[in-house]
């Protein structure tokens, strides 16, 4: 778990060069958006409350659904490009940190897209609840980049990169990403009892990367945003010249995380701010 400085630090970094976020990050799965119809209420007219909403990834196919969406954004740069690409009368762009803004409530539904793990875990779940109406819905994702379970030469040789830059860490075969936590995660949507009847699902796909879009995707990265410049600059250089030696190429295994919860009917359990 994150302590509370890094996590205020790190989920404001994305806000420092915010086009390259925009260009580095891939859309996540239709499906996950498929998922939120099915199970969660997605559709025309439907209320949705997007945290931390970023260049809009989500918001777009939110918006595409009919929905109606609040979407909260802490950094000014993020939130200039989520609007000026996204704009319409059904899109509200409320520039705060999530712990703060002040919200009406009411809402059918209430995202996530890799943006959970940066909000407060002791606060948030009882804060959203106050927001989803009875019956409503809680969903969070993420996206994994790198699967463990389907091996590639690429993951293997970049291993030898982070091992000469970032040393102490575990090579991506070994890893476990906190996406996969599923205990973690239950416990923190169900804390407190506002949310119940959780489920997760795993999506596999595939990205392909380009020397350019690695290195926009990797900047992104707060560890390696977090090096020094020229250590930066060596990890990133090193990277775009790995995919040009795959053969400019690179067809990358990744994971999706989805997780939702459903907010309970009692309302005495209603958040009081």
């Amino acid at each position: 778990m994150m302590s509370d400085t890094v996590r205020a630090a790190r989920r404001m970094s994305f806000n420092a060069d915010a086009l390259t976020y925009q260009r580095g990050r891939p859309r996540y799965p239709d499906v996950v958006f498929e998922l939120l119809a099915e199970r969660c209420g997605l559709r025309p007219g439907a209320r949705v409350l997007e945290i931390g909403a970023g260049t809009g990834l989500a918001t777009e196919p939110l918006l595409a659904a009919g929905a109606h969406v609040v979407a909260v954004e802490p950094g000014e740069n993020l939130a200039a490009i989520l609007a000026a690409e996204h704009a319409c009368d059904r899109l509200e762009i409320l520039v705060s940190d999530f712990e703060s803004a002040d919200l009406p409530g009411g809402f059918d539904l209430a995202v996530a897209a890799t943006a959970l793990h940066w909000v407060d875990p002791a606060t948030s779940t009882a804060k959203i609840a106050g927001l989803v109406r009875p019956g409503g819905w809680l969903a969070a994702w993420w996206n994994e980049f790198g699967d463990p379970k389907r091996p590639t030469l690429f993951r293997d040789r970049l291993d030898e990169v982070y091992h000469d830059l970032l040393p102490g860490g575990t090579g991506y075969r070994d890893s476990r990403s906190h996406i996969l936590d599923t205990d973690r995660w239950r416990g923190q949507l169900t804390a407190g009892g506002y949310f119940g009847d959780v489920s997760v699902e795993i999506i596999e796909w595939n990205q392909i990367l380009t020397a350019q879009s690695a290195r926009d995707q990797w900047s992104t990265f707060p560890n390696i945003a977090e090096l020094s410049p020229p250590d930066r600059e060596e990890f990133l250089t090193r990277l775009g010249s790995l995919v040009d030696e795959f053969g400019g190429r690179v067809e990358d295994p990744c994971l999706t995380a989805v997780y939702t919860a459903r907010r309970s009917a009692l309302e005495h359990r209603q958040h009081k701010p």
